[in-house]
């Protein structure tokens, strides 16, 4: 039998489905009870919670009155059936494992060791293995293979490369001799970017570099060490990235240690 549910009250109608038979009312508490089935104020507190998180204003009586709403409707479902279904079984099952598990990794998360101190040394680390830099390049860009070598064959031969970008290059930089000015490895296509990153200061390319937008010709003219972002500007990012890698370990080192039986 089909089950149709209001969807603004879905997530809440679970919840109560879910929890409420494990929950100890009657050892809080109660803002009411339905039927004889209580309504702590704990069910209360934690709903407004839920209110706030989603930048809703409401007031502990609103909230008790939704909640009065929704244990009338938990009755009258279960009255009919309703949690009988297993597509609600597995519904209320996973709603379920999704609250425990965020509760699980917030206890976690809190009790990591996020210090400034540990975040420099993880800033320090990242900027050793980084070994950024950047570039300060020119290009000739044509569409002709063929014609990228000829082209490489003068300059060879001692032509000047800006000049040679002024009169050959299709790209927008050729009127300005190929000048690309400083930029980032990270900014430009890949083939271009290991194609630079090769060169030694003040050649230029002994074969044309392949691209999506056609045949290069790229001289470098500069490189440098990338300054790195100050600490205070980059810490809260690292923060991040420091939990995301610890949850993610944590996960891992549950389900390694879980007997799963694939069916």
């Amino acid at each position: 039998m089909p089950i149709h549910r209001i969807s603004i009250i879905s997530t809440s109608l679970l919840l109560a489905f879910s929890l409420h038979s494990q929950a100890d009312d009657h050892a809080a508490p109660l803002t009411a009870t339905v039927n004889g089935e209580p309504i702590s104020v704990v069910e209360t507190e934690v709903q407004l919670k839920q209110f706030q998180a989603r930048g809703q204003s409401a007031t502990q009586e609103q909230v008790a009155e939704e909640l009065i709403s929704l244990e009338v409707m938990r009755q009258e479902a279960i009255k009919l059936g309703l949690d009988k279904s297993p597509e609600m079984a597995a519904e209320m099952k996973i709603m379920q494992s999704r609250v425990l598990a965020n509760a699980l990794l917030t206890e976690f998360t809190e009790n990591l060791d996020l210090s400034d101190e540990v975040l420099k040394a993880e800033y320090e680390k990242q900027i050793a293995m980084a070994d950024a830099k950047e570039f300060q390049a020119s290009h000739i860009l044509v569409d002709d293979e063929a014609k990228a070598k000829e082209i490489i064959t003068e300059l060879d031969d001692g032509a000047d490369f800006a000049e040679s970008a002024k009169k050959y290059s299709t790209g927008p930089s050729g009127p300005n001799g190929g000048d690309l000015g400083w930029f980032d490895a990270g900014t430009m296509v890949p083939e271009f970017s290991a194609a630079v990153a090769d060169m030694e200061t003040g050649t230029h390319s002994a074969a044309p570099v392949k691209t999506q937008f056609g045949y290069h010709i790229i001289k470098l003219n500069d490189k440098r060490a990338k300054e790195a972002q100050p600490f205070d500007g980059v810490k809260d990012q690292i923060r991040g990235m420091m939990m995301n890698n610890r949850v993610q370990e944590y996960i891992e080192g549950l389900r390694g240690g879980a007997v799963v039986e694939r069916m």
